[in-house]
């Protein structure tokens, strides 16, 4: 027993050894006299320049813009025809519907002496999403956190009707209804982040005002206004409010500018770059995002002069910049061309990332590629992010490069005069939703994506989110990362395929390390006497998995590479260090289900032959209908399912999974993997136990809805 463990140990300690211990704590796929011109060319004073120029404060729209183009896409179209690039286009589009804008409010007390709290011209999160236009007097009455109960017992008497309500949240649902039949008419209250942090700012805000017969108007005023007209309120001073607003209804429209460097292989698959122009049409923040398209936006200025001044080659794929509205934009832009979709190998979304990290006290991030689409990008972006860590930071590591003696130094500066000396630090999590990037990441687009981003921010969605909390220093930085990882992407050559080989493998060792291995042994920890067979073999399934999906990872890099003999048999042997890794690991779970088989005194784990229905069903494939891929996103969103689930309304609970076993199932169907494949990647990746027949029942309903189709 302890000479199997033994070899086992050999064999990780081996592993171990083979990924990183050599390698240069600055090494990235570029060299380093390539990552110097990068760094050299970026400009995050530009960057912010442009910030400045595209969000330099939240201003009212000026009423061309509904009927023509909006300001920040025909600004950010001219910034780029400035610095000559023609390849560039605005579209325009009409949307359905109509979206509702402010054009006029104010806040004042009347009595007891006139004073103006707020205007909209000054506060631009003042009116509340969902208010009606109109004008409002009214005595301004506290009404605490209620109930909707609590708010029908306290206005059974009259007492609210007429009034204008001072409250800690917009209402909503029933409390709204509540307040709406007792009468009240309006309601002021503040949203903030840190309301003692930053006691001034206020976050845009919404409530239920749109469907309100009497209560039809809300707006949102800083704590610090907020606790002052609670203060007078409880001193019993009797306070009279006017409120005032004009809101507009227009026609939706959808508006995004698109550039791209042309490759030398133009239907190759290349990178597409995704920072929201807008989010929704009232607010505008500085950070969030109008920092994203000017960072990008300096990437692509900097690939271009570089390219052109033939200090760089031309790429051999396109890489292309997209600034939309967020995630509904983007899905626009997909549905109207999704041959797209084929011309991508990732995308690298920017949502808020222009923040100086010391000032939001914040943490540069970066959200993985979904495991459902395994991709060599998020060891790419690592290693870029690593080089400008060790670069910027004073690391406290024996193979850390050093600054200039005398002091503690970054050791090669990546700031800017007018920006911050920040420590540069990073952290990399799971995938995760709420912006552009999970458009590609949805199964019927399918192009990996990763999202970078800042947080915490006590500025963001705030009134506050303003240029002063930019920073050219993290700008430039960010820049660099982009324009160093597209570069990659965009053309990897074989000399710089090992170096790629060896930041996917090591990226994907770490999450095997961190993650796929610990949930596999918990498994085993976590089995009674009666459930060992069948917690050792979910464990496997939990550590096949994670080896798929690095293996994945490294397949991808055949979609960029040049496709030679030498760069085909370099993926293939590194695949193949993978294959011998699985070996061991599996060796590793059996050995321990083994050892736990021992202490309880039963009989030991061994490795099952798959189930009858498995077996048959390891070779069916189902792939996404034609009609869905590119056009359709959300299956519970669409006609077809709705139709479906209304004449059988049981269909769903018949099923017995639950939300998250079903969207992993969805996620893994490709086109490629087997109906058995999809529910051991579904099994693992929601720690569940999904049965195959349950599977199977799923696909056919999702079949009979026209969603997927057999291959």
């Amino acid at each position: 027993m302890l000479g199997r463990f033994a070899c086992v140990l050999t064999v990780l300690m081996l592993f171990a050894g083979s990924v990183g211990a050599a390698q240069d704590p600055l090494q990235t796929p570029l060299r380093q006299e390539v990552l110097t011109l990068l760094a050299n060319e970026v400009s995050g004073q530009m960057a912010f320049n442009n910030l400045v120029k595209l969000a330099g404060a939240p201003w009212i729209r000026d009423p061309s813009e509904f009927a023509g183009t909006f300001y920040e896409a025909a600004e950010l179209h001219r910034l780029v025809r400035s610095y000559g690039i023609e390849t560039v286009r605005l579209d325009r589009h009409p949307g359905s519907g109509t979206f509702a804008y402010p054009v006029e409010g104010a806040l004042w007390i009347v009595l007891p002496e006139p004073r103006l709290i707020a205007r909209l011209g000054a506060d631009a999160a003042l009116i509340a999403g969902g208010s009606q236009s109109g004008e409002i007097t009214g005595h301004l009455l506290y009404v605490p956190p209620f109930s909707a109960e609590e708010v029908r017992r306290s206005g059974a008497d009259g007492h609210m009707q007429g009034t204008v309500a001072l409250m800690w949240s917009h209402p909503r649902g029933d409390v709204f209804e509540a307040l709406d039949a007792a009468g009240v008419q309006a309601v002021i209250s503040f949203n903030t982040r840190d309301r003692y942090l930053d006691p001034n700012q206020v976050v845009y805000s919404y409530g239920g005002y749109a469907g309100g017969a009497n209560l039809r108007m809300g707006m949102s005023v800083s704590w610090r206004q907020w606790s002052e007209l609670l203060e007078d309120i409880e001193n019993g001073r009797q306070t009279t409010v006017r409120l005032h607003t004009v809101v507009q209804q227009h026609p939706n429209k959808v508006e995004s500018v698109f550039a791209w460097i042309p490759g030398t292989e133009p239907d190759a698959k290349g990178v597409i770059f995704t920072g929201h122009l807008f989010e929704g049409y009232t607010k505008r923040g500085a950070n969030d995002n109008m920092g994203g398209p000017a960072i990008q936006l300096e990437i692509l200025r900097v690939l271009h002069h570089l390219i052109e001044s033939d200090q760089l080659p031309r790429p051999r794929r396109t890489i292309s910049f997209l600034w939309p509205n967020e995630i509904s934009g983007t899905y626009e832009f997909i549905r109207r061309d999704p041959s797209i979709i084929d011309q991508l190998s990732i995308n690298i979304n920017m949502d808020m990332v222009s923040e100086g990290l010391r000032n939001a006290n914040a943490v540069f991030t970066m959200s993985e590629t979904p495991a459902h689409i395994p991709s060599y990008l998020d060891g790419l972006a690592k290693s870029v992010l690593n080089y400008v860590w060790r670069t910027n930071d004073i690391v406290y590591l024996p193979d850390s490069p050093r600054g200039r003696p005398g002091g503690q130094y970054f050791p090669t500066p990546m700031t800017e005069k007018n920006g911050s000396i920040d420590a540069f630090r990073f952290y990399i999590h799971e995938a995760t939703g709420g912006s552009d990037h999970i458009c590609f990441n949805n199964p019927s687009v399918a192009v990996p994506g990763i999202e970078f981003f800042t947080w915490p921010d006590t500025w963001y969605h705030a009134d506050t989110d303003l240029p002063d909390k930019a920073d050219p220093t993290e700008m430039k930085r960010v820049a660099f990362i982009g324009a160093a990882t597209a570069l990659v992407a965009a053309d990897l050559t074989d000399d710089r395929l090992t170096r790629l080989l060896d930041a996917v493998s090591e990226f994907g060792y770490a999450r095997v390390a961190e993650r796929g291995l610990p949930r596999a042994l918990a498994r085993v920890d976590a089995a009674e006497t009666e459930d060992l067979q069948e917690s050792v073999e979910s464990a496997l399934n939990i550590v096949n998995a994670a080896i798929e999906r690095e293996v994945g990872a490294l397949q991808s890099i055949r979609e960029i590479y040049t496709g030679s003999t030498a760069a085909a048999i370099a993926v293939d042997d590194r695949v193949t260090q993978w294959e011998l890794y699985r070996n061991a690991l599996h060796d590793q779970v059996l050995g321990y289900g083994q050892l736990r088989a021992e202490r309880m005194g039963v009989r030991g784990p061994t490795i099952a032959l798959p189930a009858p229905l498995a077996q048959q069903y390891a070779e069916v494939v189902f792939d996404l209908h034609p009609d869905v891929r590119g056009q359709q996103f959300s299956l519970t969103g669409s006609e077809r399912y709705r139709s479906y689930v209304e004449a059988n309304p049981n269909a769903i609970t018949n099923l017995e999974l639950n939300s998250a076993q079903t969207r992993q199932i969805l996620d893994f169907l490709n086109g490629e993997r087997s109906v058995t494949e999809i529910r051991n990647h579904a099994a693992a990746a929601t720690g569940t136990d999904i049965g195959i027949e349950q599977v199977v029942r799923y696909l056919a309903m999702l079949e009979a809805v026209g969603w997927i189709v057999r291959k």
